[in-house]
């Protein structure tokens, strides 16, 4: 893989599951590599983030929880 944005891999993934369930997934599982890089890059744009503001990703149509799952490779991003 030449390169990965995981925000805009999440953003299709959200719009994915839109388009075939009518609604927002419940949760996004990713790998811990990922998490914790999403968790950086959220800490950076936030003036004060809490361990709550980390658990969510939010989207133009609302939040959806992260979930973490170790078993998945650092590129990995599943809807539920």
């Amino acid at each position: 893989m030449d390169y990965f944005d995981p925000y805009e891999e999440i953003h299709a993934r959200v719009e994915q599951f839109r388009a075939e369930h009518g609604k927002l997934p419940r949760a996004l599982v990713v790998s811990p590599s990922l998490y914790q890089w999403l968790c950086d890059c959220r800490k950076e744009q936030l003036e004060h983030p809490t361990a709550e503001d980390l658990r969510w990703f939010d989207t133009p149509y609302g939040r959806i929880r992260l979930v973490i799952d170790e078993r998945l490779d650092p590129y990995e991003i599943l809807t539920e």
